[in-house]
């Protein structure tokens, strides 16, 4: 063939049909989506076929198409791992992590673990992407997601992230002056409580561990919902409310004493969060760079073998 395609217009076509649309392809590549046009018509011009079949309003893949990109993925996937066993041979790693994670995760982890890491290995290019929304990772195009770890699809291999984090009741001082504290887990759904919802519109119910470690949940009452644990804290420190949130989160508050600790002889579902990927043989440098540094962080236990 005289002229041969060009790597970056097949990795473009790739993205394309990854993504279903040039609009979002361009997103990620940080490129316009006539940019992209151009590079598919210059590829189908180099290799003579037609590969998309595309119109303002739909993109599907021609036969042709189909049966070139199952041919060249294996081969692309071949090429990325001879390319990144040469971060074997390299004093540090290099390459690119893009993580998927909730927003929580952001607030509770990103100074002690995420720019932690990222001060250890700087050739290493860390993308972190926070939405509260559930998504596949695979088909999403991350190398990594990080979630609750009930919430870790049954096909990922996981490892804790972080230590056991439990939610605590709080409220400012005003609140209690003016209401009064509550006797019992029980007694919260006679308080103005302020609640959480999920993306899904899901209102999240507040769960205690009872008498014998099984979980109590309380369905909690209240004029103000919001969507994340800032904007509770917010609401709480301004006496809105009885606020729910990870303890993390509350410490600095409890200290300077702009919110006091409810029902503190009571006790509290604990959990980890999970960084998890996909079960597969080749894991990229980068990411078994940060699967390794997390395991240290954990002291080496894991929930899963690698």
């Amino acid at each position: 063939m005289k002229n041969m395609p060009d790597l970056q217009q097949i990795k473009i076509f790739m993205l394309i049909v990854q993504h279903g649309s040039f609009r979002k392809a361009a997103k990620e590549l940080n490129l316009s989506p006539p940019s992209l046009t151009n590079a598919i018509n210059h590829l189908e011009e180099k290799l003579g076929v037609r590969l998309l079949n595309r119109s303002t309003r739909s993109l599907s893949l021609t036969v042709i198409g189909e049966a070139f990109l199952t041919k060249i993925i294996p081969i692309f996937d071949d090429f990325n791992r001879a390319i990144d066993t040469l971060n074997d041979h390299k004093a540090t790693p290099e390459g690119s992590i893009r993580i998927n994670m909730p927003r929580i995760v952001l607030e509770l982890f990103f100074q002690d673990y995420l720019l932690a890491f990222k001060k250890n290995y700087p050739d290493i290019t860390l993308e972190l992407f926070a939405t509260d929304k559930k998504i596949n990772i695979i088909e999403s195009g991350f190398d990594a997601g990080i979630r609750y770890i009930q919430d870790v699809p049954k096909d990922m291999i996981a490892i804790p992230f972080g230590p056991k984090l439990s939610l605590v009741p709080v409220a400012s001082p005003e609140f209690i002056k003016n209401n009064r504290t509550p006797d019992s887990v029980k007694d919260l759904i006679n308080f103005r409580c302020i609640n959480r919802c999920f993306p899904s519109g899901e209102i999240y119910r507040w769960e205690f561990l009872d008498t014998q470690g099984g979980i109590t949940e309380i369905n909690v009452k209240g004029d103000l919902v919001v969507d994340s644990d800032t904007a509770m804290l917010q609401a709480a420190e301004a006496g809105l409310g009885i606020a729910f949130v990870y303890e993390p989160l509350v410490n600095e508050h409890l200290k300077a004493g702009r919110l006091i600790r409810l029902l503190p002889d009571d006790h509290y579902p604990s959990a980890n969060f999970c960084i998890y990927y996909p079960s597969r043989k080749h894991i990229p440098a980068p990411l078994r760079t940060l699967i390794t540094w997390v395991m240290a962080m954990n002291n080496g236990f894991s929930l899963f073998p690698i």
